[in-house]
């Protein structure tokens, strides 16, 4: 037999509305506060505007609508006009890097025209020492008159002669008269071309030249040529570069006040006194720098410049067969 289940009052009773909540109904009515507002918003929609008023605000709407499209077409016409600035800078930095090529290419350029220029320069020293050494067995005399029909190799004869210096006639090439005739002297004399006397040896030739700067005192008269009286003198015969240059040299020597300016085998040097250091002369430049340097009292030529040579002695030296 069963028995009956007691029931016991001190089980909770369950509650039946926490086991099974009731799911909130959707509330379609609006809150106090919008319904305000709405209230509001239909009470202006239904609002009469004046009339003035709305003109005044259709006006005002008109003008800020013309603000806004002449902003929008100046806003339009700026970015229009920023890309084309973009276009002319970007066109202007290709062109700078265009410009930067082409002067790496003309540094290189001037690299090479410098080497060029020094190689010219070598090249022009190199033919004027050739065109000097042609002349070496050269003497070149002037002061000797000018006739028609004269003979110059017997002039050359009692010149030599009156030297002391007896020249067979197998020692002389050639004698000639060169530059241009009728050039007139300072005192309104016709000036005689130079007599150039090429030797076949160069011992003959040195031995006039120091005969003449022993002897100074040739001149027309005692060698028993007609004419009016004139110094003679026998130099070494120069190309046209070295004599333009010896005669600046000899220019310099007077204002700096040096004793001594001479040639030996086609080459120029100057020297102050005795005692000073011989400078040999290369260029019209050096002895440009030489009037600077006593213009800015920076004394005599720096070292480098100046140097024993051998060849004659300054003692010796002369300009046109007379003391220098």
């Amino acid at each position: 037999m069963t028995s009956k289940r007691v029931r016991n009052d001190d089980t909770p009773v369950r509650n039946t509305s926490q086991s099974h909540p009731q799911q909130e109904q959707p509330d379609d009515e609006h809150t106090e506060v919008e319904e305000d507002f709405l209230n509001t918003a239909r009470g202006l929609a239904e609002m009469a505007i004046p009339s003035e008023i709305s003109s005044t605000l259709t006006l005002t709407l008109r003008q800020l609508q013309q603000v806004f499209n002449s902003m929008k077409k100046e806003m339009t016409e700026f970015t229009a006009s920023l890309n084309n600035t973009s276009a002319d800078i970007t066109e202007f930095r290709n062109e700078i890097s265009d410009m930067k090529s082409k002067l790496k290419e003309l540094d290189s350029y001037k690299t090479e025209v410098q080497n060029l220029r020094a190689e010219v320069t070598y090249l022009r020293k190199e033919l004027a020492s050739t065109e000097q050494r042609k002349f070496l067995k050269d003497v070149e005399i002037t002061g000797l008159t000018e006739t028609r029909g004269e003979n110059l190799q017997q002039v050359v004869s009692i010149v030599s002669t009156k030297l002391g210096v007896q020249l067979d006639p197998r020692d002389v090439d050639d004698v000639r008269r060169v530059g241009k005739k009728g050039e007139n002297t300072a005192a309104g004399l016709e000036r005689p071309r130079p007599v150039v006397l090429t030797l076949t040896r160069r011992a003959p030739r040195d031995q006039l030249l120091r005969a003449a700067r022993v002897r100074r005192e040739l001149n027309t008269t005692n060698l028993g040529i007609e004419g009016n009286n004139r110094p003679v003198y026998i130099n070494e015969h120069l190309t046209k570069e070295n004599r333009v240059l010896y005669s600046k040299a000899r220019s310099v020597k007077r204002q700096l006040n040096y004793k001594y300016a001479w040639t030996s085998n086609g080459s120029i040097f100057l020297r102050r006194s005795e005692t000073s250091s011989v400078i040999h002369i290369t260029s019209e430049v050096m002895l440009d720098k030489m009037l600077k340097n006593v213009q800015n009292n920076e004394g005599p030529p720096a070292t480098g410049e100046s140097r024993d040579v051998a060849g004659l002695p300054p003692s010796d030296a002369s300009v046109d067969g007379q003391p220098f």
